[in-house]
């Protein structure tokens, strides 16, 4: 848990050469020279070389002589300069075969990569099989494959045939972006894992598969199907709530309600998690003050119900945190995603920011301000906006336009009815990205 406040910021507020080519001179005649006189000779007729008439052939033989010789140095040197190139390009297929992919990263080896995909990205839904499938896969090989589920899901994966040499031939799935991410299982092989497949999910968004086979058995190999999915209810998300303590909320009664709501009923409908949902905290007690309680305060759906039932106990009378405006929820609330200690993100899941609204703005600038802050946390830190607004008089169609899109803000005039709002927001939660910026 972290204490925020901007009194000790600046202005008032802190934001949470290759060498010569060896050539014989001709008459003292360079053979740059030489390609000079014979490309302006180009046009002169043929009896320059062939000689058709031979008086005078002391000096046409002399001139076709040193044109032949002209000729024959340049394509000495072509052919010395092919061989060269052919040479240093066949070293470098030789030396350094490589295996190419979109993700800007290139994996050296001295495998044959036979039967590896020259396109190795993949996405959301479809199967990778072994090289050579059905038959059997090559020796010494090595291949990549790079997955990505379809945004706001991860990625599972099942087999449908798996027939490797389980010593020393093996499958190694990475939970996330690149080869030096979490190895979720590795299947057969030295230092497997297991040595049967099973089902598998990702945490994240991303995932890597290598299969490695050496120089002796081959076997038919795998096919795997992937495809992308929700693993927790009522999806995979970070999630940031801004639990409004303002004295705006009207009464301690109001603000009593609308912590048993999130204590008891909304986070309850969430398999709480730091792979599955993960929640972190704000309670906003001041224009410039607020509680935080970062991922790893909260990591189960007992310790969120535990920490915001806690929150009674800092604010005994919420009618006395007056200091109030519209514009530090959100203010907070770009500051809290934009702090990777607090929020402590994960690569490759949405973000979310649930923001409890219990007053319309003071003003023009602070709705304004309200509005910037809205828009900066979707642009700057990729995250939906989901507004709450709790209580009468509440100007819903302003508000709306703070959040992230038309359909992802809530409003319930009574206290004691916010629980009818959870299918409503739990939909939000999970919804596709939207172009939409308000309704």
């Amino acid at each position: 848990m972290h204490i925020k406040s901007e009194s000790q910021e600046v202005s008032g507020r802190k934001p949470l050469s290759p060498s010569p080519l060896v050539h014989r001179s001709i008459h003292h005649q360079s053979p740059l020279a030489c390609s000079k006189n014979f490309i302006s000779d180009i046009n002169l007729k043929l009896i320059v070389i062939t000689r058709k008439r031979r008086k005078k052939e002391s000096r046409a033989s002399f001139i076709d002589k040193n044109r032949v010789i002209c000729v024959n140095e340049m394509l000495n040197q072509l052919l010395l300069v092919s061989l060269i190139g052919a040479s240093i390009l066949g070293a470098t297929a030789y030396k350094t075969k490589q295996l190419a992919h979109s993700h800007a990263k290139t994996i050296s080896s001295n495998d044959d990569f036979i039967g590896c995909p020259t396109n190795n990205d993949f996405y959301y839904n479809g199967t990778i099989n072994s090289p050579m499938y059905p038959y059997n896969y090559p020796p010494n090989d090595k291949c990549y494959y790079y997955i990505s589920a379809e945004p706001g899901k991860v990625l599972k994966f099942s087999f449908s045939h798996f027939d490797l040499e389980s010593c020393c031939d093996f499958v190694t799935i990475y939970d996330g972006p690149t080869v030096v991410s979490k190895k979720l299982v590795q299947i057969g092989g030295p230092a497997s894992t297991v040595t049967t497949p099973g089902t598998y999910y990702t945490t994240t968004r991303n995932a890597v598969i290598t299969f490695e086979s050496n120089p002796t058995i081959q076997k038919s190999g795998f096919s795997m199907q992937y495809s992308s999915v929700n693993t927790v209810s009522p999806c995979n998300r970070d999630i940031f709530l801004v639990v409004n303590g303002l004295a705006n909320v009207g009464t301690q009664s109001n603000f009593e309600k609308e912590i048993k709501f999130i204590a008891n009923q909304l986070t309850p409908t969430w398999n709480v998690g730091l792979d599955k949902v993960r929640v972190m905290l704000n309670l906003q007690t001041d224009i410039d003050y607020a509680i935080i309680w970062a991922a790893d305060d909260v990591p189960t759906n007992a310790n969120v119900t535990q920490e915001v039932l806690t929150m009674l106990d800092y604010i005994p009378d919420v009618t006395q945190d007056n200091n109030t405006d519209l514009e530090c929820l959100f203010r907070y609330a770009y500051d809290g995603i934009g702090d990777s200690k607090e929020f402590d993100e994960r690569y490759g899941i949405e973000k979310v920011v649930i923001v409890f609204v219990a007053a319309n703005a003071n003003d023009d600038q602070d709705y304004n301000e309200s509005f910037e802050f809205a828009h900066k946390i979707r642009t700057e830190q990729d995250a939906k906006v989901i507004v709450v607004g709790m209580g009468t008089g509440l100007d819903q169609a302003k508000l709306s336009k703070l959040a992230y899109a038309s359909g992802f803000a809530f409003f319930s005039t009574s206290y004691d009815n916010l629980q009818l709002l959870i299918p409503q927001i739990n939909n939000a939660i999970c919804s596709g990205l939207n172009s939409q910026c308000g309704p």
